[in-house]
């Protein structure tokens, strides 16, 4: 757990394979908001294979999820991280920004990148704010204008 997580009262975090039900579910409310912010012609890309993922429970409750996908030596992909609407605003986001940073750094991953939207701007503001610059868009987002990456040495 981050220290970060011990400051909110009944958070604890998880991790999980990436076929748990309740990651699955979550992610699932993430790929529709998503539809539904930038319309269903988005690319959908797969979970792969050796995702692992850190589930966040609020009382006991599945709230948020992040996974982290090896990429190549030394470089990890953020994927799918997803807070639940009515869980926003109580840092959340950043408890489970700082668990998959933390996991990464325990799987010998030096370098962490990203894929966001142009319209997530509380996402954005997160990941600027924790050190994440902008990169070049990477496969398979770099024909997609509404695709911003991120990436950020660890």
């Amino acid at each position: 757990m981050t220290e970060r997580a011990e400051l909110i009262e009944g958070v604890e975090l998880e991790a999980v394979p990436n076929t748990d039900p309740a990651v699955l579910t979550l992610a699932s409310a993430q790929q529709a908001e998503l539809a539904a912010m930038y319309g269903e012609d988005q690319p959908l890309v797969a979970l792969h294979p050796d995702i692992s993922f850190i589930l966040l429970r609020l009382d006991g409750i599945p709230a948020g999820c992040v996974g982290l996908q090896p990429v190549g030596p030394g470089l990890g992909e953020i994927k799918r991280m997803y807070v639940e609407p009515s869980s926003r605003g109580w840092g959340l986001s950043r408890i489970l920004l700082d668990a998959v940073e933390s996991a990464a750094r325990t799987a010998g991953l030096t370098r962490l990148r990203l894929e966001t939207g142009t319209r997530q701007t509380e996402a954005i503001a997160l990941y600027t704010r924790h050190g994440y610059t902008p990169t070049p868009p990477y496969p398979p987002f770099e024909h997609e204008p509404a695709s911003l990456c991120y990436a950020k040495n660890l």
